[in-house]
């Protein structure tokens, strides 16, 4: 029996993208943002239909993805330090057509069926699911809100309504999600940003409440909220309402950076109970925070 010739294998090399350093950290970022190149592109199965794997999904995913981040930051400092729009912001409501630009895609964009992970292409199939879903909320939220009150004759109920956009918030969420469970990604480089977003967001919004606290009070009782009885040197906070925003929203976002970093142990003298009752929460949620990451 003669010998057998030993079989031929061809060694490919395989790129190794799993590196340490900060640059290669950034390109996996980029790739949950899904900035990479990908073969797919708008289809026709059935009728129009979009490929949530072809890059034009991918940069209309990310261009919603930024503007949830403003739409998120934006709503409380809208609620709570304007009671309308003025002039020179209202510009920033023609944000919501993008919003709703979105909603009509989503009519469109084909899914991944959770039980036999195929994707599904019907139209008919792709507009249930998404009505039944997070349809009504994505819709609400494109409402011109700011319009309708000062149409109403300024009803306080209709700007409780801006709220409903802090729910795109929940695309910030799923792409840290994302993120966290990329295991070319380092999950501690993943947690630390992530802490610093919530700290952030969180710092801001209570920096607003603080201030719409300070505003239910009449102009005639501002001396008994913790910003009109504010003193800071010769600087004193009378008649806060006409001061320039940026020195009220600093010293709103002071007041909550305090509040957090002391445990409601505030420097800044409270004089309501709402103010109090806030004050308290916030050094919960911030014991909440330590426990938490």
């Amino acid at each position: 029996m003669g010998r057998r010739r030993p079989e031929e294998y061809e060694l490919n090399e395989v790129e190794d993208t799993i590196t340490g350093s900060v640059g290669s950290r950034m390109r996996l970022v980029s790739s949950e943002l899904g900035l990479r190149k990908t073969a797919s592109t708008l289809c026709a199965r059935g009728g129009f239909v979009i490929d949530p794997r072809s890059r034009f999904c991918n940069c209309w995913q990310q261009i919603i993805f930024l503007w949830s981040i403003f739409s998120s930051f934006f709503t409380p400092l809208e609620f709570c330090f304007f009671r309308g729009l003025p002039d020179h912001l209202v510009s920033l409501e023609s944000a919501q057509i993008i919003f709703l630009v979105d909603v009509v895609l989503q009519f469109f964009v084909a899914y991944k069926d959770l039980h036999s992970y195929n994707m599904v292409y019907n139209r008919k199939s792709i507009a249930i699911r998404y009505a039944k879903g997070s349809f009504l909320v994505d819709f609400l939220g494109c409402v011109p809100w700011d319009a309708i009150y000062k149409a109403s004759g300024r009803r306080e109920v209709m700007r409780y309504m801006i709220w409903i956009r802090l729910y795109r918030a929940r695309k910030v969420a799923q792409f840290f999600k994302r993120m966290e469970k990329d295991v070319r990604i380092n999950y501690l480089f993943t947690r630390i940003v992530k802490l610093i977003t919530v700290e952030l967001y969180c710092t801001h919004t209570a920096a607003c409440i603080f201030y719409y606290l300070a505003t239910t009070l009449p102009p005639a009782e501002e001396g008994y909220t913790w910003i009109g009885s504010l003193t800071m040197g010769d600087y004193k906070y009378i008649n806060f309402r006409e001061i320039d925003f940026w020195t009220r929203y600093i010293t709103s976002l002071y007041f909550a950076i305090v509040t957090m970093a002391t445990v409601g142990k505030l420097s800044l003298s409270l004089v309501s109970l709402p103010n109090l009752i806030a004050s308290s929460r916030g050094g919960k949620k911030n014991q909440g925070f330590g426990h938490g990451f």
